[in-house]
């Protein structure tokens, strides 16, 4: 993971980029997108302003190159700037739609950032990165920050790696479509790898639904309602990370085929791990770290069968007697 790191508004400047498109070979300059359709791979780099959705149709590639900065204006619901409606999976604020495919590859120097173009910044200004059924999506080293969701994978396959994200409703979530029939991503699972990513300050970290994948070597910290969120059949495991400051560190609803092991999980405000009234299906939870080594403590901060009999039970022994260290990139 990485040191502690501030949290820096991007300061508002006039903003330049060049769009280059296939088959397109001289340079257009830009100072702001409204809502649009992409016709052709499409590259971005520079500072990037958005006054609308953004579609990414199915086989078109965005690509977005280091040290770019995507500014989303904040929109409402009354605002002629959104494509496809208000209603799930959409968002009422401009958002980025990947039916196609997004290539988000930054480096440690030069980090992509996503955020508000608005002074007073605040959560939800922008809706999502918002892949729906889309594959070999790749967000990695980006900031992410005052979305509703930061990444939203509706059957959607994506890596997501050394990325931070702040001050969002949630970092990531993800799920199987089971809302909307007759879209073509309907009851296709998502895939996600969640790989040294810094969680903090955001209202939730990571949270999900019938879904595959893995979340290892992350830093949650100080997210304020949850730190990962697993909801109902979904085969991912959660290992190497680090979970404290949150209100509900891991908070399990009806959640099977959860693994949660080798984590550091400790200071959480009302429990490191808790089961939702729903959940009555046990949890695997062994080999953690929980910041004291004392069992009756332990307990008092996790919720489960002991303090309600209808609940499953977090199986958290044995329970590890020093913290899990792992290399950090």
């Amino acid at each position: 993971m990485r040191p502690n790191t501030r949290l820096v508004l991007i300061s508002w400047v006039v903003p330049f980029f060049f769009l280059f498109a296939a088959g397109c070979s001289r340079q257009e300059q830009a100072v702001e997108l409204n809502r649009q359709e992409l016709s052709a791979d499409t590259t971005w780099q520079g500072q990037v302003l958005i006054n609308g959705d953004i579609y990414v149709p199915p086989g078109v590639t965005l690509t977005i190159k280091p040290g770019t900065t995507v500014k989303f204006k904040r929109i409402d619901e009354t605002s002629d700037q959104n494509l496809f409606g208000l209603d799930t999976p959409y968002y009422p604020q401009a958002e980025l739609i990947v039916r196609g495919t997004l290539v988000a590859r930054g480096t440690a120097k030069k980090k992509i950032i996503f955020t508000s173009a608005e002074v007073d910044a605040r959560p939800a200004d922008w809706g999502a990165i918002n892949l729906l059924g889309s594959d070999n999506n790749i967000v990695e080293h980006a900031k992410i920050l005052f979305a509703y969701n930061g990444i939203h994978a509706h059957g959607s396959k994506v890596k997501i790696a050394r990325n931070e994200f702040s001050s969002n409703g949630v970092g990531i979530s993800f799920k199987s479509e089971q809302e909307v029939p007759g879209v073509p991503w309907f009851g296709r699972r998502s895939d996600v790898e969640i790989i040294d990513n810094l969680f903090y300050r955001n209202k939730g970290g990571v949270g999900f639904r019938n879904s595959d994948g893995v979340i290892s070597r992350n830093e949650f910290r100080d997210n304020k309602f949850f730190g990962i969120w697993p909801k109902e059949d979904s085969t991912v495991s959660i290992t190497y990370n680090e979970v404290t400051g949150s209100k509900k560190g891991i908070y399990l609803y009806q959640a099977r085929g959860v693994t949660i092991n080798h984590n550091n999980i400790y200071d959480n405000i009302d429990y490191n791990i808790g089961v939702a009234e729903a959940q009555d299906f046990d949890v695997d939870a062994a080999n953690n770290w929980f910041g004291i080594i004392n069992e009756d403590k332990i307990d008092e901060l996790i919720f489960d069968k002991k303090d309600d009999p209808d609940l499953g039970e977090v199986l958290y022994k044995p329970f590890l007697t020093k913290k899990v260290e792992w290399e950090r990139p």
